[in-house]
């Protein structure tokens, strides 16, 4: 499930240098404050990622080094890391079928562009409901019609 999105940035820039520049809007500000356990899951590419939040457990795929090749152990270890990241990945390509999130865009304002990506993340998210056979969402808003009528 997609919880939230970041505001969209024109230009080029990595994920993790926005992330370290404006690192989170304020509902999920809202919602970290109340976790009191967080888990990162990232790839080689947010290494410095433990540095920027020591509080927080941060799970990076391991890299091997010239001359030292990553030891059985640590290979089962990514193993397990990428099944979990798989998700992500897996979420980031169902958005990316959507052609205006696919490609870049000219001549849209940066607030349009973020209507974009929200209308997709919710349709991404139903999907996700139907996939998983969630119904309580849809039995709750029957009940709530049922109950409006009388």
């Amino acid at each position: 499930m997609i919880v939230d999105l970041s505001k969209m940035v024109s230009g080029s820039l990595h994920d993790f240098r926005i992330l370290k520049e404006k690192p989170f809007n304020r509902p999920l500000k809202a919602i970290i404050r109340l976790m009191k356990y967080i888990v990162i899951w990232a790839d080689s590419a947010y290494i410095a990622i433990v540095q920027l939040y020591p509080h927080w457990e941060c799970r990076v795929l391991q890299r091997a080094k010239r001359n030292h090749p990553l030891t059985r152990e640590e290979k089962m270890n990514n193993q397990l890391k990428s099944k979990i990241r798989i998700a992500v990945e897996h979420t980031l390509a169902r958005i990316k079928r959507f052609r205006c999130c696919q490609e870049r865009t000219r001549k849209i304002t940066p607030a349009r562009h973020s209507r974009y990506w929200n209308i997709v993340a919710g349709i991404c998210n139903m999907q996700r409901i139907e996939e998983l056979k969630i119904t309580s969402i849809y039995n709750y808003s029957q009940e709530y019609q049922t109950l409006r009528r009388e």
